[in-house]
């Protein structure tokens, strides 16, 4: 079987459209895939977006609560030596009333603070201040556990 010129043409011609529908087809799949990949993409674009702005509000919300903690802390600390003060100054009122005149009172609620650290700080326990000072044992262990708590304080904020 011998081809003439015009069928090995045709022939030609029909191999050469096989190939470009071929090729139409694969084109087409390229571009739908390269499509939904943009459409994958953008979206993980976006998740990642959101990650990041959501790590910064947790990042200074942190911040916030640990600045809240701070401002609580001394607060706190401030409102218990005030309530010590106040508390010695209730109780030397009650002892000035209860007694007569006595001669180990004293009326300066802070210079009784000072002295009854450096009574402790001199070694003495809080059994030997109380009868020297003519105070309860309550007050001078609450005096010297505030004393106790703004050294730590101190401590805390000058490693922070």
């Amino acid at each position: 079987m011998s081809l003439t010129p015009v069928e090995f043409w045709m022939i030609m011609q029909l191999a050469i459209d096989l190939c470009l529908i071929i090729l139409f087809v694969v084109f087409i799949r390229q571009v739908r895939t390269v499509g939904k990949s943009s459409k994958v993409e953008q979206m993980t674009g976006n998740v990642e977006q959101v990650l990041k702005e959501a790590k910064g509000i947790a990042g200074r919300f942190e911040t916030q609560l640990e600045k809240k903690r701070e401002i609580v802390n001394k607060l706190n600390e401030h409102l218990d030596s005030r309530i010590v003060s106040l508390n010695l100054l209730l109780n030397r009122a009650e002892e000035c009333l209860a007694s007569a005149k006595g001669n180990k009172f004293h009326t300066d609620v802070d210079l009784l603070q000072q002295e009854i650290i450096a009574l402790a700080e001199g070694g003495s326990t809080c059994d030997e201040i109380s009868n020297r000072l003519g105070i309860s044992k309550g007050e001078v262990a609450l005096v010297l556990d505030l004393k106790k708590k703004s050294l730590e304080t101190e401590k805390v904020s000058t490693v922070g």
